[in-house]
C-alpha cells in the first residue's frame, strides 16, 4: 500500500505538477490500482491484512488555491477521493470561489481566466510577509470540496525555526527558506546568519538574539559589497558573541505545541463542520514530544518517509511518497512500489 503526497497542481508546465500530468496519473491509478481513503488505510493496518489488489491513497499538503481550481475537478471527474492536510492560518476567511477546470470544460471560462498559481516558496513567503496570500483556499472553496476531500490537520502556522547554533550561511537577499521572516521575528536583513531549520513544532525554537540583529544592522552598506563579507562577518560574530540564539525551554515548547494544535483543529472544525481525525507533520518533521502530543488528539499522523505502508506500522509514523512533477518519475515510483510489495 502506498500513500502519495502532492502539494500544488499548476495551470502550465512549470516547477510543480501540471494539471494535465495529474489527469494522466489519476487515469493510471484508477486503471491499475485500488484508490482508497485514509480510513481504509488505517483499517488495513489495524487488521494487519495485506490488500488483495495494489492499493494507493492520495493526499495533499498545505491547502493551496490550485487544489480547488485544478485538483478537485480532476478527482471528481475520475470519481476518486483524497485527503488534504490544511494549515489553518493560510485559509482565507472569505466566502468566494474561483473558477475551476469544470468551468473551463463547460465553456464558462477560458483557460486563461483560471487562477495562475504561485510557487510554494512565493506563496508562503507572501503569506508570512503580508499575513495573506490569494494562493491559498478560501473557506468556501474548502467547504465546496468536501464531497471529494477529507480534511486533515497540518498545523496552524506551518513554519520552520532554527534549532541548532551552527552558522550555515548568511542572508544575502536571495537565499534561505521562506520561513526566515518567522524565524527572525522580522523581515530578514542582509547579513543575518542562517542556522539549521526544522518544522517549528518539532524543535525547541531558537530565536536570533536582539544584540546580534543590531550588530548586523549597524554595518555600513559598503561592508556587504566586499567579496569576503560572509567570511569576515562569521569571524566577527565568533569573536564578539558567545551565544547567537535564545532557545525556548521544554515547558514553553509543549505549551506552544498544544496551543497550536487546539487552535488549528478548532478553526478547521468551524470552517468544515467536520471532525479532524488525521494529521500530517509539517515538512515531515517530528520528534517524540510532538508525536506524543499529536497522538492525544488524532487517530493517525503521516510523515514524509519514502516507503510503502506496512501492516504493523506505527499509526503516528505513517509514510508517504512525494510525487515528482514528471510522469516518468511517477512511473518509477509505482514500479519501485510494485517491486517491493
Amino acid at each position: 500500500m502506498l500513500v502519495l503526497l502532492y502539494h500544488k497542481i499548476l495551470k502550465n508546465p512549470s516547477s510543480d505538477m501540471w494539471w494535465r500530468t495529474f489527469d494522466m496519473e489519476l487515469c493510471i491509478l484508477k486503471s491499475f490500482f485500488k484508490v482508497v481513503t485514509l480510513d481504509e488505510v488505517l483499517e488495513y493496518i489495524s487488521l494487519q491484512k495485506k490488500p488483495e489488489k495494489q492499493t494507493v491513497a492520495i493526499t495533499f499538503d498545505d491547502g493551496y488555491t490550485d487544489n480547488y481550481v485544478y485538483a478537485y475537478p480532476l478527482l471528481k471527474k475520475h470519481r476518486l477521493r483524497a485527503t488534504i492536510f490544511v494549515a489553518s492560518s493560510r485559509v482565507i476567511r472569505k466566502s468566494y470561489k474561483r473558477k475551476t477546470l469544470e468551468d473551463y470544460w463547460k465553456g464558462k471560462a477560458s483557460l486563461r481566466e483560471l487562477y495562475t498559481p504561485l510557487s510554494m516558496h512565493r506563496a508562503n513567503l507572501e503569506f508570512l510577509t503580508n499575513g495573506y496570500s490569494e494562493d491559498f483556499l478560501t473557506e468556501e472553496e474548502l467547504r465546496s470540496m468536501l464531497d471529494v476531500f477529507d480534511i486533515g490537520w497540518h498545523s496552524k502556522w506551518h513554519t520552520k525555526d532554527f534549532y541548532k547554533e551552527e552558522i550555515l550561511d548568511f542572508y544575502d537577499g536571495d537565499n534561505g527558506h521562506w520561513s526566515l521572516p518567522h524565524a527572525y521575528g522580522e523581515g530578514p536583513s542582509i547579513g543575518f546568519p542562517i542556522f539549521p531549520m526544522r518544522g517549528s513544532l518539532s524543535v525547541k525554537a531558537g530565536k536570533l538574539r536582539k544584540e546580534i540583529r543590531e550588530f548586523v544592522k549597524s554595518k555600513e552598506a559598503s561592508f556587504f559589497e566586499r567579496k569576503d563579507w560572509k567570511k569576515v562577518l562569521k569571524v566577527e560574530l565568533s569573536n564578539n558573541f558567545s551565544q547567537l540564539l535564545d532557545f525556548e525551554d521544554s515547558k514553553s515548547r509543549i505549551v506552544r505545541i498544544r496551543q497550536e494544535i487546539e487552535e488549528s483543529t478548532k478553526e478547521l472544525k468551524e470552517i468544515t463542520q467536520k471532525g479532524i481525525y488525521y494529521a500530517a507533520y509539517p515538512f515531515g518533521d517530528y520528534d517524540q514530544v510532538l508525536k506524543d502530543e499529536v497522538s492525544k488528539r488524532f487517530s493517525s499522523a503521516f510523515t514524509t518517509e519514502k516507503r510503502r505502508v506496512k501492516p504493523r506500522d506505527d499509526l503516528y509514523l505513517l509514510p508517504r511518497v512525494s510525487v515528482p512533477k514528471d510522469i516518468w518519475s511517477f512511473f518509477a515510483i509505482l514500479l519501485r512500489f510494485l517491486k517491493s510489495s
